[in-house]
């Protein structure tokens, strides 16, 4: 359920300091956009250190109508360098690099529809699903989708455009570029 989108991008080194969690501080949202045959909204909440990131999917273009969601929780988060993005906009944009801990990665049935569905085809390599229910898929294969393991760190990048943020985050080492498609924006609540 991710997607990437390839932007230059060069680093700027800031070994001074490294910037607070203030600015990131609050609930960010995204719109309700397509994502296959369902639509989604991306909420994206950071409160000192800790980050829930929530993708819920729905059956209609409104997103009124409810049919599963993706929760992660992190903790840890640091923020570090600068970094610019030289495909961003005109003038291109800057903004920070962050690491982060994984702490729990979760899906939830929200739809009889989607609950017959996960139990008929054993999602995840699980059984027994109820709805309203989370259940762990840290680790597990979701489909073709290898989920992201508990207590591995994540590497990241956040850039700002007046009220709009842009994100990327990924395992194993810091993503090449941010996602500033226009399915990608975060607006502040």
């Amino acid at each position: 359920f991710l997607s990437f989108t390839i932007y230059s991008c060069a680093k700027k080194s800031d070994s001074s300091s490294s910037s607070s969690t203030t600015e990131l501080e609050g609930t960010w949202k995204s719109s309700c956009v397509s994502s296959g045959s369902k639509y989604k909204i991306r909420t994206l909440t950071v409160s000192g250190t800790n980050v829930t990131d929530q993708w819920k999917y729905h059956f209609d273009s409104s997103c009124d109508n409810d049919s599963y969601s993706y929760d992660s929780t992190y903790s840890s988060l640091s923020i570090g360098d600068e970094y610019t993005d030289d495909g961003y906009g005109s003038s291109g944009g800057s903004g920070h690099q962050f690491t982060m801990t994984i702490d729990t990665n979760t899906y939830t049935s929200l739809s009889a529809s989607d609950l017959t569905w996960v139990n008929d085809n054993s999602y995840c390599g699980e059984t027994g699903w109820e709805l309203n229910t989370a259940k762990d898929v840290a680790g597990k294969t979701c489909e073709s989708e290898v989920m992201w393991d508990t207590n591995i760190t994540i590497y990241g990048l956040y850039m700002f455009d007046g009220n709009k943020l842009f994100r990327n985050f990924t395992s194993g080492s810091y993503p090449s570029s941010n996602l500033v498609g226009d399915n990608d924006v975060f607006t502040k609540q």
